[in-house]
């Protein structure tokens, strides 16, 4: 009696021992698996960098002084976070942009008076982003000099420029800074400059000489230009170069750099992704480990710095520029810009979001279509109008426009309590600042709620397990008319699983391996309770 006492006290003892593991496999597997707050993130680095702030109001740099450069850079991240750069005083009451107004001349140029126009358009940037006049910042016509600096023959912005490592020959760089400088400050980008950034592209999809920042900012640069698409073979060959270097880790880095990813590296390729319309938590992003969204989050430090071994300023700026999920020409001037989210749901979980820019008062629901870019094809009725058959390859062909009926693409606008359904015709339809619209395939309502904050916001898209049905619903809606669309593609984008609720490999070989270590110690303790 005592030995069997024994062996269910040994038998009971190890299968607790294993439930336990069990335990803690799962809570350790989901502790690995938790995303960081987006926002908190963000304001955690605004306030790591107001500790970066010397008493002339300039941010610390590389030498432990006040840089230029830096303080630039840091201008761009806190108004891309929605912060004032002129509210942040030091502790001698200068402002990041009174100590750039009084290093703006030595800062833009040599000591003969030659700019630097790549310097120029750092600059530019951050003053128009905080709501300055780039023709008179710092007591010159920043914005004019640049645009003097320009070689209509070679379509490059260059100057006979040097100091120490720095010069204003043309260059990837600096060509880039400029169109983007320019770009932000509403000036037009000659084609030729935008010309000179095309053919100065590598075979790879790269610039720089295969460097991602540059690369990252190339792309920004031609997005801001306003002489691109994000369908051009230009975008689509940097797009391809981003998805080639992607790093397990979900992020990027240069290649010297040997942490899993780099701080600027992603911050940067985030902003250029988010301007050419990319879905960044899109499944097509997503690595075993996570989506470059988080996976920079996760460089944050607990004082707020954002970066791996050498969390900086400079590393944090560039990675809240990159996290805040707004292009930098959309917040060049506020007033003027307009936001409205598009959500097309292709059936079975698989969705496309974009948000689009307008400086329009407002849009219809067809011009929003339009400006997504998506490939359509439509059919014409001339007394019912024109209607849409196909999104992306997913649909009708025009010759046989509702042949998959009960399917069609309906048209639905965000209200107060969801989708509803558009009982107007989409090139009738009001789209305002703010609004949402969607197109869903199928017989039923959209499968889900996608919100502004989703789609021109950056928030996380959790989406549940598809609710679509086999039939109809009650009333199912006629089609609305729209009218034809151009042609462009993007390809659709499955939704992503939600963060702790996916299962890798390894996760299913430790289960398996705790498994077969319970099934031998039943089989041991099943002999010695037998002998």
């Amino acid at each position: 009696m005592r030995k069997k006492i024994a062996v269910f006290i040994s038998f009971s003892s190890g299968l607790f021992l294993v439930i336990g593991l069990l335990l803690l496999f799962q809570y350790g597997t989901a502790q690995a698996k938790a995303v960081p707050n987006q926002a908190a993130v963000i304001e955690s680095g605004i306030t790591y960098l107001q500790t970066q702030q010397q008493p002339d109001g300039g941010m610390n740099g590389f030498s432990g002084v006040s840089d230029p450069d830096m303080t630039a850079r840091s201008v761009i991240a806190f108004n891309a976070a929605g912060k004032s750069p002129r509210e942040m005083a030091s502790s001698a009451g200068n402002s990041m942009l009174d100590y750039l107004a009084a290093q703006a001349i030595t800062f833009t140029h040599d000591t003969t008076g030659t700019l630097f126009p790549g310097r120029a358009g750092l600059l530019i940037a951050a003053v128009k982003l905080a709501g300055e006049d780039a023709s008179g910042f710092g007591g010159m016509n920043l914005a004019g000099e640049l645009e003097t600096s320009f070689h209509p023959d070679t379509g490059a912005y260059s100057t006979t420029a040097k100091s120490e490592f720095s010069s204003g020959a043309a260059s990837d760089l600096s060509q880039a800074w400029a169109t983007l400088g320019l770009g932000i400050d509403g000036r037009k980008v000659p084609e030729s400059a935008v010309n000179y950034m095309i053919q100065s592209q590598a075979s790879d999809g790269s610039w720089g000489a295969g460097d991602p920042d540059t690369t990252a900012l190339a792309v920004s640069a031609l997005m801001a230009s306003g002489n691109v698409t994000n369908q051009g073979e230009v975008i689509k060959r940097a797009i391809q170069y981003f998805h080639d270097t992607q790093a397990p880790s979900g992020g990027w880095k240069p290649s010297w750099d040997t942490d899993p990813l780099n701080a600027d590296s992603t911050g940067w390729i985030l902003e250029a992704l988010i301007s050419a319309g990319e879905d960044i938590r899109g499944q097509s992003w997503n690595t075993k480990l996570a989506n470059p969204l988080d996976a920079l989050m996760s460089l944050q430090k607990p004082d707020g710095s954002i970066g791996g071994t050498y969390a900086n300023a400079y590393s944090t700026a560039e990675a809240i520029i990159g996290l805040v999920g707004i292009p930098l020409t959309n917040l060049a001037n506020p007033s003027a810009n307009h936001q409205a989210g598009l959500v097309i749901y292709y059936g079975e979980d698989s969705y496309f979001t974009t948000c689009v820019s307008f400086t329009d008062s407002a849009l219809t629901g067809l011009q929003l279509l339009e400006r997504s870019d998506l490939a359509i094809q439509t059919a014409t009725d001339p007394n019912k109008g024109t209607a849409v058959c196909k999104i992306d390859g997913v649909g009708s062909p025009s010759s046989d426009c509702f042949g998959s009926m009960p399917n069609y693409w309906s048209y639905w606008q965000m209200g107060a309590n969801g989708w509803e359904y558009s009982v107007t015709g989409a090139d009738q339809a009001k789209v305002t600042d703010g609004a949402v619209n969607a197109w869903s395939w199928g017989t039923g309502n959209p499968p889900a709620l996608i919100t502004f904050q989703n789609t021109c916001e950056g928030m996380a898209i959790v989406l549940p397990t598809s609710t679509q049905t086999s039939a109809p619903p009650t009333g199912t809606p006629e089609p609305t008319a729209v009218a034809t669309i151009a042609s462009a593609t993007l390809p659709p984008i499955a939704t992503p699983v939600p963060a702790g609720s996916r299962n890798t490999p390894g996760s299913y070989i430790v289960y398996a391996s705790i498994l077969l270590v319970l099934g031998v110690l039943i089989i041991y303790l099943f002999r010695s309770r037998r002998k």
